[in-house]
C-alpha cells in the first residue's frame, strides 16, 4: 500500500476505533490502486454495535477533513484528507447478523442485499477488530450452503431473462434510452449470475470488468461476445447487440 494511503487510513482507524460500539474497521481494495487512477478511493467499512456517533460529532473528529458530506439513510461520510478522497460506510452489526441468520435459516433472497457486502469483508484489509466478531463472520462466509448459491442463480437467471426481454423490446421499439437502461441491467444481472455460478461474491461495479473476465468458469466464446457487446462500433448497432445478448444469455444459463 502507498505510504500516504497507509498513513491516512491508519489515522482514521485510530480515531474511529476510539468511539463507543466500534467492532471492526476494514479498508477496501480501491485504496490499493495508484492515487492518480480515477477509481482510487480510501473506502472504509466501519462495523458498529448500537447507536453511531452523530454526524456533527464525527465531523469534529475528522479535523483535517475537507469538503465533508454525509448521507443520513445509510450513514456514510465522504470527504478529502490530504487531497485524497475518503469514503466511510457505517454498518450496523445487528443488521449484518440478521442477514446471516436468514441465510442460515434459508429465508434470505438475493434482492435483499446482494453479495458485495460479503465481498468487501472477504477481500478487504482489516485495520481494527475489537473481538472475534469479524473472524466469525468470515468463517460463515466461507461455508455458505449450496442453497445460498442456488437462490442467487435462480434470482439472477430470472433477471437476465427479464432484462433481455426489455432490451429486445427497446430495440424493436427503437427506444434508445430504454435500450441503454435495460442493457445496463442485463449486464449487471449477467455478471451476478456468473459470479454465483463460480461461487464467488461480487466486487463493486468499478472492479467488475476485470473480475468477471478472470472467473474460472465462463462459457465458450463469452469473452469475445462480452467485449463486442461493450464496444461502441457502427458495425454493432443495437439490433446486432441484441443478437449477441441472446447468445450470451443462452450460453451462461446452460452452464448451471
Amino acid at each position: 500500500m502507498q505510504r500516504k494511503v497507509e498513513k491516512i487510513s491508519g489515522q482514521l482507524a485510530e480515531i474511529i476505533s476510539s468511539w463507543n460500539g466500534i467492532e471492526a474497521i476494514v479498508l477496501g481494495e480501491a485504496a490499493k490502486i495508484i492515487t492518480i487512477d480515477p477509481y482510487f478511493n480510501i473506502i472504509m467499512d466501519v462495523y458498529h454495535k448500537g447507536n453511531l456517533l452523530p454526524a456533527g460529532d464525527r465531523r469534529e473528529q475528522f479535523q483535517n477533513a475537507a469538503a465533508f458530506d454525509t448521507a443520513l439513510v445509510y450513514p456514510e461520510d465522504r470527504f478529502l484528507m490530504n487531497e485524497l478522497p475518503v469514503r466511510i460506510r457505517y454498518q450496523d452489526t445487528a443488521r449484518f447478523d440478521m442477514i446471516l441468520e436468514r441465510i442460515e435459516n434459508k429465508l434470505w433472497v438475493y434482492r435483499e442485499s446482494g453479495t458485495r457486502m460479503f465481498y468487501r469483508i472477504q477481500n478487504g484489509q482489516i485495520l481494527f477488530q475489537k473481538s472475534n466478531w469479524l473472524e466469525n463472520i468470515m468463517k460463515k462466509l466461507s461455508s455458505f450452503s449450496d442453497h445460498f448459491w442456488e437462490v442467487i442463480l435462480e434470482s439472477t437467471r430470472i433477471s437476465v431473462e427479464y432484462y433481455l426481454s426489455d432490451l429486445s423490446a427497446a430495440v424493436f421499439r427503437n427506444d434508445y434510452l430504454f435500450y441503454l437502461i435495460s442493457s445496463s441491467a442485463f449486464l449487471n444481472s449477467m455478471c451476478s449470475y456468473l459470479f454465483a455460478l463460480n461461487r464467488c461474491f461480487e466486487p463493486s461495479g468499478r472492479m467488475l470488468y476485470e473480475s468477471v473476465k478472470s472467473l474460472p468458469r465462463l462459457p465458450d466464446e463469452f469473452l469475445g461476445r462480452f467485449e463486442s457487446f461493450l464496444r461502441e462500433d457502427p458495425v454493432l448497432p443495437p439490433e446486432r447487440k441484441r443478437e449477441i445478448a441472446v447468445l450470451v444469455a443462452k450460453s451462461i444459463i446452460s452452464m448451471k
